[in-house]
């Protein structure tokens, strides 16, 4: 109505869509920020030693690993955006051995240097319909997360699969640190309203690529799972759909 300076206040506020689309853009922009740091700390590690070496076989070889994740990290920018904005893509068939190898081979360390055992149990021929960047960006996501839940102690982690059903179950389990029951949905969903008795976020191990994962199956109709361990450590397992 004129003059009523209450309808007027209210005219000016976000409706509630605005603040779902800011909240979106926000959480987008962490997860690419989040995988854009994952994939590029292998070319730094390689290119730095490189130089190190001064040796022109290992630059070329850093050359060859700059050009394939920045070639990855832009695919990995297209579907994350794809995802946000509902678009679908061809799904392919992906061997889960061979995408679990990929995601190994991304990781800018090698887990020995972490005093860390690595066992992988996958039928050769266990597959699963995905789109193959963003199959392998879970598994690499899983593995990072379970490397720092190690880190400086060491331990075992473990990547296995199995069919049952009509699902393909694929799960990686660490000896690390592990996490609270009560603290499982916060790790796989870091844009949740914080607790205010805690003290503020460590950046580095806040789970925004546990929520990439999540984020990425549920557009497969996957689910991530995760669960403490008997022991140390704590169990992240994907329910994949067959087709």
């Amino acid at each position: 109505m004129p003059g009523d300076s209450t309808s007027a206040s209210l005219s000016q506020q976000p409706d509630l869509a605005d603040y779902q689309r800011q909240a979106m853009l926000g959480s987008l922009s962490a997860m690419v920020a989040h995988e854009f740091n994952n994939l590029m700390t292998p070319v730094l590690a390689r290119a730095q030693d490189a130089l190190l070496r001064n040796d022109v076989a290992d630059m070329r070889k850093a050359l060859a690993c700059t050009v394939g994740q920045t070639q990855r990290a832009m695919e990995i920018t297209r579907r994350l955006l794809a995802l946000a904005d509902g678009r679908q893509a061809p799904r392919e068939t992906c061997r889960v051995a061979e995408a679990a190898a990929d995601a190994l081979a991304a990781m800018a360390r090698p887990l020995e240097k972490d005093a860390i055992e690595y066992r992988a149990d996958i039928p050769e021929d266990l597959a699963v319909q995905a789109q193959p960047v963003l199959f392998v960006q879970v598994l690499l996501n899983l593995l990072l997360n379970a490397r720092q839940a190690m880190q400086e102690r060491g331990g075992r982690l473990t990547l296995r699969a199995r069919r049952e059903g009509d699902e393909v179950v694929i799960e990686v389990i660490d000896s690390g640190i592990g996490i609270a029951p009560q603290r499982i949905e916060r790790e796989i969903n870091p844009f949740l309203a914080a607790d205010p008795q805690e003290q503020p976020c460590d950046w580095q191990r806040i789970g925004l690529g546990l929520n990439v994962c999540r984020m990425i199956a549920q557009h497969h109709k996957a689910r991530l799972e995760a669960f403490p361990n008997p022991g140390p450590g704590v169990t992240f397992r994907l329910r994949w759909p067959m087709p």
